[in-house]
């Protein structure tokens, strides 16, 4: 099983021209992971000529904004470039709230199905798991309730 991991970007909450917020997009055999959603993703996203409509899991590590505010614009692109396939999206239950309010608020019904998963806030536990895949959650020591994902591959589990 192949990884590759694309480093969008991993600098601090105030985006600059040289430096790009939080993202990160994992491909487990062209399967696609987006890790976090910093306010540039979708710009570096086509700066390293990645498709948004590849991308079927999304993973938020917690609700800092520097690693979710480019969340409503990737999924809106989606919608507008017709994405009709699900997305998965794996966060902390307020971020729910977050884009069914600004959806809501622009009156946008995506043309996809969005599925929302909680990921615990005290608690490590497996997110997905597939036939070769087996995603978890780790809690961080953060500020605010945080996540790092741990990417296994099942035959080596």
């Amino acid at each position: 099983m192949s990884f590759k991991l694309t480093i969008l970007g991993c600098h601090s909450a105030i985006p600059t021209v040289k430096k790009q917020q939080t993202a990160q997009l994992l491909n487990v055999n062209e399967r696609f992971f987006l890790i976090d959603c910093g306010e540039n993703t979708q710009v570096q996203l086509r700066k390293y000529q990645l498709s948004f409509q590849r991308i079927t899991h999304i993973f938020i590590s917690h609700l800092h904004g520097d690693h979710y505010y480019g969340l409503i614009g990737l999924l809106t692109s989606m919608h507008l470039l017709g994405r009709n396939k699900e997305l998965h999206i794996y966060a902390h239950e307020p971020l729910k709230k977050i884009i069914n309010v600004q959806l809501s608020a622009s009156n946008t019904n995506l043309n996809y199905p969005l599925f929302f998963h909680d990921i615990p806030i005290d608690e490590e536990k497996i997110l997905l798991k597939d036939e070769n895949l087996e995603i978890s959650n780790i809690l961080l020591d953060h500020t605010i309730s945080c996540s790092g994902f741990l990417f296994k591959e099942k035959n080596y589990i």
